[in-house]
């Protein structure tokens, strides 16, 4: 399996840098519809998120039990920006539910809130390929995954000159002990200030079924 991830500080749209990737023995595979935010922040000051390219495939888990289901998950972010934005962050990964209805669609602001400084999901924390929910359960599965200077894990990248964006392909993920329906989707979350206004603006992707 070959996966990249490409992450960019001044590249826009279709732009955006480009990935690919081949992985044997898959099936299932589909389009997600990806999505779309914009958001006025005052003064001339706006953000717009996009999030296109957006697909799923399942593939057989090594476990090879009805218990458990795996994923490979890719897409493109696009961050623009207008007016004075002082600084921006992008946050970005899949939050993954056993036996959860979501109840949220692209752009919508309902759903559990991601926690940039922690990476997680409330109530659950971060999740890898292979990990246990149980019914009622979350977590996330981040994207972004970037050292800093002291060589310590961050899921978040800053960026500046109005754009910013990221490119993934066949990142993988799965749910292990889920006996119900296990679901997932996309968030996207820019952390943004200026003169007026500090705050996150958050988009959903589409939810879709790990089977």
């Amino acid at each position: 399996m070959k996966k990249n991830i490409a992450a960019g500080a001044a590249i826009a749209g279709a732009a955006l840098i480009a990935v690919s990737g081949t992985v044997a023995g898959t099936a299932d595979a589909g389009k997600l519809p990806g999505g779309f935010k914009s958001k006025n922040l005052g003064d001339g000051n706006s953000i717009q998120i996009r999030l296109f390219d957006e697909s799923v495939t399942r593939t057989k888990a090594v476990t090879n039990i009805p218990t458990s289901r795996e994923v490979l998950v890719s897409g493109k972010i696009a961050i623009t920006t207008k007016g004075d934005i002082k600084g921006a962050t992008l946050t970005s990964g899949y939050q993954v539910g056993c036996q959860v209805s979501f109840g949220a669609s692209a752009g919508s602001e309902g759903g559990a809130e991601l926690d940039t400084s922690s990476g997680g999901v409330t109530p659950s924390g971060e999740a890898t390929a292979g990990f246990k929910l149980g019914p009622g359960e979350t977590a996330f599965k981040p994207i972004i995954k970037v050292k800093d200077s002291d060589d310590e894990e961050m899921n978040a990248i800053s960026f500046s000159n109005g754009r910013g964006g990221l490119a993934y392909s066949q990142e993988r993920f799965g749910v292990d002990g889920c006996a119900g329906h296990a679901s997932a989707r996309a968030i996207v979350k820019v952390q943004a200030k200026t003169d007026t206004f500090k705050g996150n603006i958050t988009l959903y992707g589409k939810p879709f079924s790990l089977g």
